[in-house]
């Protein structure tokens, strides 16, 4: 006998629902993790991705993509380390998939860049010693939040980004500064005082 209509109605509407559920979920964002090494003259990343080829860059002068020079590359799966082709230019190919790419790579002038061609959740590991906070000479490009790490290290979060920038100072850089603005200010006084004291005198 046929079932009546109001009796298939239930599960149409479970089914409707979980496709809406399931359509209105967002997509978990890849991942990467950076760390700057105590020296601070490179770092080591990790970095999840999807498909059959990565590509090692960094931005230009003229936001042109210039190929790392990366080390140590392992292209991680599931069951371990696969085997990977190097295609020159900083590009690799590997079995369509998914996978985590771990490398390190160089660090110029206190200055960490990193592009990606989607938005990635990223954290980026500093040493103890290292530091952002002072903005005249550190920076961090918009959406990072600062937080203390483990062992005295300092992280810097983005959520959703294709970009993240960060210029890092040692302590001896901020005394450096300090001293040189202590400097400048004890010029500026010995060489504006006289006219101070010039004009008052004139004025009196």
């Amino acid at each position: 006998m046929r079932s009546p209509h109001r009796d298939r109605r239930g599960p149409a509407i479970v089914a409707l629902c979980l496709a809406l559920i399931l359509t209105c979920t967002p997509a978990a964002a890849a991942e990467a993790a950076f760390r700057v090494l105590p020296d601070s003259t490179a770092y080591e990343a990790s970095v999840q991705v999807t498909g059959s080829e990565h590509a090692f860059w960094s931005p230009g002068l003229m936001g042109e993509r210039v190929p790392l020079q990366v080390k140590e590359i392992k292209v991680l799966g599931p069951s371990g380390p696969i085997e990977y082709r190097d295609m020159g230019r900083g590009t690799i190919t590997f079995p369509e998939g998914n996978y985590t790419i771990t490398y390190r790579a160089p660090v110029r002038d206190n200055h960490f860049v990193a592009v990606f061609d989607e938005p990635y959740s990223v954290t980026l590991a500093l040493p103890e010693g290292l530091d952002v906070k002072n903005p005249l000479i550190g920076m961090v490009s918009p959406g990072g939040l600062t937080s203390p790490g483990p062992n005295g290290t300092t992280e810097v979060t983005w959520d959703q980004t294709a970009v993240v920038e960060v210029r890092f100072y040692t302590p001896e850089r901020e005394i450096l500064l300090t001293t040189f603005g202590i400097i400048w200010l004890a010029v500026a006084l010995v060489l504006i005082l006289p006219l101070i004291i010039s004009r008052r005198k004139g004025g009196g």
